[in-house]
């Protein structure tokens, strides 16, 4: 009597292994461009400018651009890209595609109302 468990070879994860290799490959390039891109600094705004742009973009539901007062490296970080979801004192709460932050106004160095329209 034959066995039916001896004609099958299950490859078990080698099959997966190209979508891995491809999924991490894809990951790589994103984080190499990330780590070359040059931030240039944008224009330090008054905080009272800050709070307007803020403003503006809460009531309007804009999606809004910041650069933070961070630097890694001597470079500034990619700036947040969201929509403001609430404030209070010094704190904003910003909604951006993957999560929320919570923001220390005091930090941001520039913000403008992003040219895309409404989320």
């Amino acid at each position: 009597m034959k066995s039916i468990g001896n004609d099958y070879n299950d490859r078990k994860m080698a099959k997966w292994q190209g979508f891995v290799l491809s999924d991490h490959t894809e990951m790589m390039q994103q984080w190499n461009h990330n780590k070359t891109k040059l931030n240039l600094p944008k224009e330090k705004q008054t905080q009272e400018a800050i709070s307007e742009h803020l403003y503006q973009a809460f009531l309007t539901k804009k999606q809004i651009i910041l650069q933070m007062e961070f630097l890694l490296n001597g470079l500034y970080e990619n700036d947040l890209i969201g929509i403001i979801v609430g404030q209070e004192e010094n704190k904003t709460y910003l909604q951006t595609h993957s999560e929320l932050l919570t923001i220390d106004s005091t930090l941001i160095r520039h913000a403008e109302i992003g040219k895309s329209k409404k989320w």
